[in-house]
């Protein structure tokens, strides 16, 4: 498990903070989002002075900053990439006051109607994409029909330490904000009719099903974990549990005519959330959690599917500081 310093959190918020200005992106004053820009510091301020926050005020804090920090470390670590640019219209949405309560991290839960998180997802996804395969689009996040996937990028498969022909993968991400099974099966559907589109330019894709407002984050933080193997243990769990939901007396037919097409297995389901977990640092030390669970949809996973998923969610788990990889050196 890595921890991550306070200095260097707060070091990576000034950062971001910086990247937001460099292309004249502030947000609007008052809103979650200055709030949420500001909670990294905020943290270092009640780390020093813990009376400053207590309760449920520095649970809401400690996600906040968690999710923020890591945000902010996956956005950083692609701004030199060429496709850079195109990942700016989902950043200008900081700007916006379409809706008060907007969140950026992925950690935590968002109001219903908060589409503005559900972009932040697009575009998270969409940096992790860009560290895994080249030439990285992203559906626009204020003029979207409906009937494309959120990311599309081109990959280059390996089978036996062997490169294969590119291929242009997309990923078709779907936030939920239940546990009802018929639900969850029914966005799964909408994300594969995405990606089986004609308009859809990738010859394959997978359904990226996030679980953020679908998660019982209290549960996990008030939890009793012993190390982090357990914690994820848990997250994993519920994971499987909302999974296991959308197959509950689901015919086998459903499933084939969702990936009779381009849509491969595994379906990705994404969740984050924050423990407390005993470490060097001490007893309760607050952890972030993140997790791609595939899951198979009753049938045998593609490899390739599969292979892309593990890249993703390394980098997921590894993309810390906000340092693009150079000169043979992954991105940190």
């Amino acid at each position: 498990m890595t921890l991550v310093p306070f200095h260097d959190a707060d070091n990576i918020g000034d950062r971001f903070l910086a990247l937001l200005s460099r292309h004249n992106i502030n947000a609007p004053a008052g809103s979650s989002f200055e709030d949420e820009l500001l909670s990294l510091s905020q943290l270092v301020e009640v780390m020093k002075n813990p009376g400053l926050a207590h309760g449920a005020n520095q649970v809401t804090l400690l996600r906040a900053a968690a999710g923020l920090h890591d945000f902010a470390a996956k956005v950083l670590s692609v701004e030199p990439v060429a496709e850079f640019n195109g990942f700016l219209p989902h950043l200008r949405l900081i700007a916006q006051t379409k809706m008060a309560p907007a969140s950026l991290g992925q950690n935590m839960s968002s109001s219903y109607n908060d589409d503005t998180a559900r972009k932040m997802a697009e575009l998270y996804m969409g940096c992790l994409a860009a560290h895994v395969g080249t030439q990285v689009d992203l559906d626009s996040p204020t003029a979207a029909k409906g009937d494309n996937p959120d990311v599309i990028f081109t990959a280059t498969p390996t089978v036996c330490d062997v490169p294969q022909q590119p291929e242009r993968w997309a990923l078709a991400i779907k936030t939920i904000g239940t546990s009802h099974g018929q639900t969850i099966f029914e966005r799964i559907k909408e994300g594969g009719e995405q990606i089986d589109d004609p308009k859809c330019s990738a010859q394959k894709g997978m359904v990226v099903i996030n679980a953020k407002n679908a998660l019982d984050h209290d549960a996990l933080w008030n939890g009793t974990f012993s190390n982090l193997q357990s914690a994820m243990d848990a997250l994993g769990n519920q994971l499987d549990l909302l999974a296991d939901k959308a197959n509950t007396n689901r015919p086998q037919s459903d499933w084939d005519a969702t990936f009779s097409g381009k849509v491969k297995r595994p379906v990705l389901f994404l969740g984050q959330s924050l423990v407390s977990l005993p470490t060097a640092a001490g007893a309760r030390t607050p952890t972030a959690l993140k997790m791609l669970k595939a899951y198979g949809a009753n049938g045998a996973l593609d490899p390739t599917a599969s292979g892309l998923a593990h890249c993703l969610n390394y980098f997921m788990q590894t993309i810390l500081l906000g340092l693009p990889g150079a000169n043979g050196r992954q991105p940190r």
